[in-house]
């Protein structure tokens, strides 16, 4: 395993502070026994309800870090964002938490419902970019033009100290957790918790997942260098983007296996939270039970296959995104009838 890169992945001690930091407006979120899954696959199955959060995803904690972080002087001048729609979510409650002017750029096909929450916690919204990374590109040029601090989705210290708030709760609360599957797009959730789990936990196994549309950082990992990938539409938005050097990094050192789930097994489990469950979750959230249900594709070209589980403690699955509009899952529904 390749030593963590302290300029990329953020010390426990930083994390620990960013979850003193976060009281001020979230408990820690619930991790549920999950029945059904326990049952078909013979191991105990705990979901971590990030669904649950202040604006509806694990992405709050890293934004409200990140802006707690910053002098007032700083805040006062405003922040620039880019996001798929729950990072803006995020960065748009911080912003309002601390007064700060923001400035969100999201892709056209971003879901409504996150466009519209964000502007509703007061931020700006530009929905002209095609796509995730081209938003990213809008971004980063509007904050280097007027000196504003660019909040990056999925990277910097600040950022990732507070997503890696999520792996304290889970061990606090079941230090005996074995697995940890993990949604992973650019690498933000997955290096926070990283951070801290090799640390604190290093027996723990950690699997992100990531849809076959999506897969980004699974198909750099396993090429061993950034590999781009197509723009291609996607249940799971909010994981989708090209990746860098440092989300490699984070890829490369805080999972031990990455794998892909199909789209059509997602959209059965989002389908399959709500009729069974009664919860509500975007496919960017679902992915993880997606491949607890239906496998996941660890080969290139390879068929879904199911994944290896220690049996001698909980699978934490993290369940993270309730921003879905409603007509996406009706016509789901419609193709996949109960």
């Amino acid at each position: 395993m390749t030593t963590l890169d302290p300029r990329i992945l953020p010390a426990v001690e930083s994390v620990q502070s960013a979850a003193a930091g976060l009281q001020a407006i979230m408990s820690p979120s619930r991790l549920i026994p999950c029945s059904p899954l326990s049952e078909a696959l013979g191991v105990e199955v705990l979901l971590k309800l990030e669904l649950e959060n202040p604006t509806g995803s694990f992405k709050v904690r890293g934004a409200y870090t990140v802006l707690s972080r910053m002098s007032v002087e700083e805040r006062a001048r405003g922040v620039v964002a880019s996001s798929a729609g729950n990072h803006g979510l995020g960065v748009a409650f911080a912003a309002r938490a601390f007064g700060a002017p923001a400035m969100l750029y999201v892709p056209s096909t971003a879901p409504q419902v996150k466009k519209d929450g964000i502007r509703a916690l007061g931020a700006v919204v530009n929905d002209e970019a095609p796509d995730y990374d081209a938003a990213m590109v809008l971004a980063k040029a509007h904050a280097a033009r007027e000196g504003l601090r660019f909040i990056n989705p999925c990277l910097g210290l600040d950022l990732l100290a507070g997503q890696g708030t999520v792996a304290l709760e889970i061990l606090a609360e079941r230090p005996d957790t074995r697995t940890a599957l993990i949604c992973t797009g650019g690498g933000g959730l997955l290096g926070g918790m990283g951070a801290v789990l090799r640390v604190l936990a290093p027996e723990l196994r950690i699997i992100g997942v990531q849809s076959e549309e999506t897969s980004a950082m699974t198909r750099s990992v396993r090429a061993g260098e950034v590999v781009d990938v197509p723009v291609t539409p996607t249940l799971a938005d909010g994981l989708a983007g090209q990746i860098d050097e440092d989300a490699l990094h984070i890829g490369q050192t805080c999972a031990d296996q990455l794998g892909l789930v199909r789209e059509d097994d997602l959209a059965r489990s989002m389908l399959w939270l709500e009729r069974t469950l009664g919860l509500t979750v975007e496919g960017a959230g679902a992915v993880t039970v997606a491949a607890l249900q239906h496998g996941c594709m660890l080969r290139d070209g390879s068929a879904p296959e199911p994944l290896a589980l220690s049996h001698d403690g909980p699978v934490v699955a993290l369940v993270s995104g309730r921003n879905v509009d409603r007509a996406r899952l009706d016509a789901l529904a419609a193709r996949f009838p109960a």
